[in-house]
Protein backbone atom coordinates (compact mmCIF):
# COMPACT_ATOMS: atom_id res chain seq x y z
CA UNK A 1 0.00 0.00 0.00
CA UNK A 2 1.02 3.36 -0.62
CA UNK A 3 -0.44 6.59 0.01
CA UNK A 4 0.54 10.02 -1.71
CA UNK A 5 0.21 12.41 1.28
CA UNK A 6 -0.04 16.37 1.04
CA UNK A 7 0.81 19.54 3.73
CA UNK A 8 -1.25 19.37 6.73
CA UNK A 9 -1.60 15.06 6.49
CA UNK A 10 -0.50 13.16 9.50
CA UNK A 11 0.48 9.51 9.91
CA UNK A 12 0.04 8.07 13.48
CA UNK A 13 1.22 4.57 14.61
CA UNK A 14 -0.36 3.59 17.68
CA UNK A 15 1.16 -0.09 19.49
CA UNK A 16 -1.70 -2.84 20.59
CA UNK A 17 0.00 -3.20 24.45
CA UNK A 18 -1.70 -6.72 24.97
CA UNK A 19 -4.84 -8.43 25.62
CA UNK A 20 -4.55 -7.44 29.22
CA UNK A 21 -4.57 -3.97 28.93
CA UNK A 22 -8.05 -2.22 30.14
CA UNK A 23 -10.82 -1.05 27.75
CA UNK A 24 -9.67 2.77 26.43
CA UNK A 25 -5.98 1.90 27.26
CA UNK A 26 -4.83 -0.96 24.68
CA UNK A 27 -3.07 1.51 22.94
CA UNK A 28 -0.26 3.59 22.85
CA UNK A 29 1.01 6.01 20.81
CA UNK A 30 4.52 4.77 19.60
CA UNK A 31 5.38 7.83 16.72
CA UNK A 32 3.57 10.24 14.82
CA UNK A 33 4.79 11.98 11.13
CA UNK A 34 3.59 15.48 10.16
CA UNK A 35 3.13 15.24 6.46
CA UNK A 36 4.47 17.67 3.50
CA UNK A 37 3.22 17.53 -0.33
CA UNK A 38 5.69 14.87 -2.21
CA UNK A 39 6.11 12.82 1.10
CA UNK A 40 4.55 8.95 0.32
CA UNK A 41 3.97 6.58 3.01
CA UNK A 42 4.82 2.62 1.79
CA UNK A 43 3.09 -0.09 3.87
CA UNK A 44 4.62 -3.54 2.86
CA UNK A 45 5.32 -6.87 4.06
CA UNK A 46 7.09 -7.81 1.29
CA UNK A 47 10.87 -7.94 0.73
CA UNK A 48 11.11 -6.52 -2.48
CA UNK A 49 9.26 -3.42 -1.54
CA UNK A 50 11.20 -2.31 0.98
CA UNK A 51 13.30 1.31 0.73
CA UNK A 52 16.77 0.74 -0.66
CA UNK A 53 19.32 0.70 1.95
CA UNK A 54 16.95 -1.59 3.92
CA UNK A 55 17.61 -5.00 4.66
CA UNK A 56 16.54 -7.52 7.01
CA UNK A 57 18.36 -8.80 9.56
CA UNK A 58 18.42 -13.05 10.22
CA UNK A 59 16.70 -12.41 13.49
CA UNK A 60 13.68 -10.83 11.90
CA UNK A 61 12.62 -13.17 9.78
CA UNK A 62 10.32 -16.41 10.21
CA UNK A 63 8.62 -18.96 8.71
CA UNK A 64 8.88 -19.17 4.96
CA UNK A 65 11.97 -16.62 4.77
CA UNK A 66 13.58 -18.29 6.81
CA UNK A 67 14.59 -20.94 4.52
CA UNK A 68 15.38 -17.37 2.27
CA UNK A 69 17.79 -16.34 4.33
CA UNK A 70 19.65 -19.61 5.11
CA UNK A 71 20.75 -19.39 1.52
CA UNK A 72 21.81 -15.44 1.58
CA UNK A 73 24.10 -16.82 4.48
CA UNK A 74 25.34 -19.42 3.34
CA UNK A 75 25.97 -17.32 0.18
CA UNK A 76 28.27 -15.06 2.05
CA UNK A 77 25.54 -12.38 3.56
CA UNK A 78 27.23 -11.07 6.54
CA UNK A 79 24.48 -8.80 8.05
CA UNK A 80 25.41 -5.71 10.20
CA UNK A 81 22.87 -4.42 13.29
CA UNK A 82 19.17 -4.25 12.24
CA UNK A 83 18.68 -0.86 10.47
CA UNK A 84 16.68 2.04 11.64
CA UNK A 85 16.09 5.19 10.79
CA UNK A 86 13.64 8.78 11.49
CA UNK A 87 11.42 7.21 8.73
CA UNK A 88 11.20 3.22 9.24
CA UNK A 89 8.41 2.12 11.92
CA UNK A 90 8.32 -1.55 11.99
CA UNK A 91 4.67 -2.38 13.28
CA UNK A 92 3.20 -5.85 14.82
CA UNK A 93 0.37 -7.88 14.39
CA UNK A 94 -2.46 -5.46 16.29
CA UNK A 95 -0.78 -2.14 16.11
CA UNK A 96 -2.73 0.31 13.84
CA UNK A 97 -1.88 3.26 11.72
CA UNK A 98 -4.00 6.23 10.33
CA UNK A 99 -3.73 8.82 8.30
CA UNK A 100 -5.61 11.80 9.01
CA UNK A 101 -6.02 15.13 6.96
CA UNK A 102 -8.39 17.60 4.77
CA UNK A 103 -10.63 15.07 2.68
CA UNK A 104 -10.22 14.94 -1.14
CA UNK A 105 -11.59 13.12 -4.31
CA UNK A 106 -9.98 10.51 -5.35
CA UNK A 107 -9.31 8.89 -1.97
CA UNK A 108 -11.90 7.33 0.39
CA UNK A 109 -12.08 8.27 3.84
CA UNK A 110 -14.44 9.44 6.40
CA UNK A 111 -13.88 13.09 7.29
CA UNK A 112 -10.53 13.51 7.96
CA UNK A 113 -9.44 10.05 8.39
CA UNK A 114 -8.58 9.24 5.00
CA UNK A 115 -7.45 5.58 5.74
CA UNK A 116 -6.95 3.29 8.79
CA UNK A 117 -4.65 -0.02 8.71
CA UNK A 118 -5.04 -2.63 11.56
CA UNK A 119 -2.11 -4.98 11.07
CA UNK A 120 -3.06 -8.84 10.76
CA UNK A 121 1.00 -9.59 10.18
CA UNK A 122 4.05 -7.80 10.94
CA UNK A 123 5.04 -5.15 8.51
CA UNK A 124 7.14 -1.96 7.50
CA UNK A 125 6.02 1.36 7.13
CA UNK A 126 8.31 3.72 5.74
CA UNK A 127 8.11 7.07 4.53
CA UNK A 128 9.91 9.31 1.62
CA UNK A 129 11.95 10.78 0.63
CA UNK A 130 14.06 11.57 3.76
CA UNK A 131 14.47 15.09 4.29
CA UNK A 132 18.20 15.97 5.92
CA UNK A 133 19.36 16.54 8.13
CA UNK A 134 15.69 16.23 9.63
CA UNK A 135 14.66 13.25 8.68
CA UNK A 136 11.14 12.67 8.03
CA UNK A 137 7.57 13.86 9.27
CA UNK A 138 9.34 16.22 12.01
CA UNK A 139 6.82 18.67 13.33
CA UNK A 140 7.67 22.81 12.31
CA UNK A 141 5.95 23.64 15.08
CA UNK A 142 4.20 26.64 13.16
CA UNK A 143 0.21 25.49 14.20
CA UNK A 144 0.76 23.57 17.50
CA UNK A 145 -3.30 23.25 17.66
CA UNK A 146 -3.92 22.20 13.99
CA UNK A 147 -1.67 19.36 14.70
CA UNK A 148 -3.33 18.41 18.21
CA UNK A 149 -6.72 18.47 16.57
CA UNK A 150 -5.45 15.87 13.17
CA UNK A 151 -3.59 13.56 15.51
CA UNK A 152 -6.51 13.92 18.21
CA UNK A 153 -9.14 12.55 15.32
CA UNK A 154 -6.98 9.69 14.76
CA UNK A 155 -6.28 8.97 18.06
CA UNK A 156 -10.62 8.55 18.32
CA UNK A 157 -10.61 6.70 15.03
CA UNK A 158 -8.47 4.05 16.11
CA UNK A 159 -9.72 3.72 19.94
CA UNK A 160 -13.08 3.52 18.54
CA UNK A 161 -12.56 0.11 16.84
CA UNK A 162 -12.09 -1.67 19.96
CA UNK A 163 -9.62 -4.63 20.53
CA UNK A 164 -8.34 -5.55 17.29
CA UNK A 165 -8.48 -9.27 16.13
CA UNK A 166 -5.17 -10.99 15.41
CA UNK A 167 -2.37 -9.76 17.77
CA UNK A 168 1.63 -10.69 18.09
CA UNK A 169 2.37 -13.15 19.88
CA UNK A 170 5.91 -12.05 21.10
CA UNK A 171 8.07 -9.44 21.38
CA UNK A 172 10.09 -9.99 18.39
CA UNK A 173 9.42 -7.84 14.98
CA UNK A 174 9.54 -10.77 11.77
CA UNK A 175 8.53 -11.37 8.47
CA UNK A 176 7.69 -14.45 6.85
Amino acid sequence: MRWACRSGDYVLWTSFQGLLSTPGDQYNIADAWALRDGNFVTITNRWPDFPNGFDLHPSEVCGRLVEWMMRRLDEGYEPDAPIDGPNLWRVRAGDRVVWVGDPRGGVDGDGPVIDLVTFNVDALVYGEPLDFPRGFGWFEGKDESQDSKRLAEGWNAIRSLGTPHTVAADSQWALG
